[in-house]
């Protein structure tokens, strides 16, 4: 882990919240999603803690990509892993919701969610030398 960049990984963790923000607003997928959670917007008060354990959970998450990228990884390869284990996350969410009698179209957003996100890490990561 002494490779690792962590301006790049602070940057793509905070990548997250920008994309998601831009992605669970009304101009992208707010609405279909909070009509899938069966939520009003009034409904939707998060508490701080959400958005810091989500924080942690994505500086883990991108630490534990760049680590297996290794140092100054190829752009190609980083958009290519990062892409493909986001594309894991996609379908576990799917197995999941298969289970949780949850929709395709929700699936869709949360899926589609993480695997944008992702995909951008190795983006960061692979451009970021």
């Amino acid at each position: 882990m002494d490779n690792i960049n962590y301006y790049a990984v602070v940057v793509s963790a905070l990548s997250a919240f920008a994309v998601g923000g831009l992605w669970y607003s009304p101009f992208l997928f707010g609405k279909m999603w909070l009509e899938e959670m069966q939520l009003k917007a009034e409904d939707m008060q998060q508490k701080p803690s959400v958005f810091i354990v989500s924080l942690v959970f994505s500086l883990i998450a991108v630490f534990i990509i760049a680590d297996l990228l290794g140092p100054k990884p190829e752009l190609f390869h980083s958009i290519t892993i990062s892409g493909l284990i986001g594309a894991l996350v996609f379908l576990a969410l799917g197995i999941t919701y298969q289970f949780s009698n949850r929709s395709l179209r929700h699936l869709l957003i949360d899926g589609g969610y993480h695997l944008v996100i992702f995909t951008l890490f190795g983006l960061i990561l692979g451009s970021w030398h």
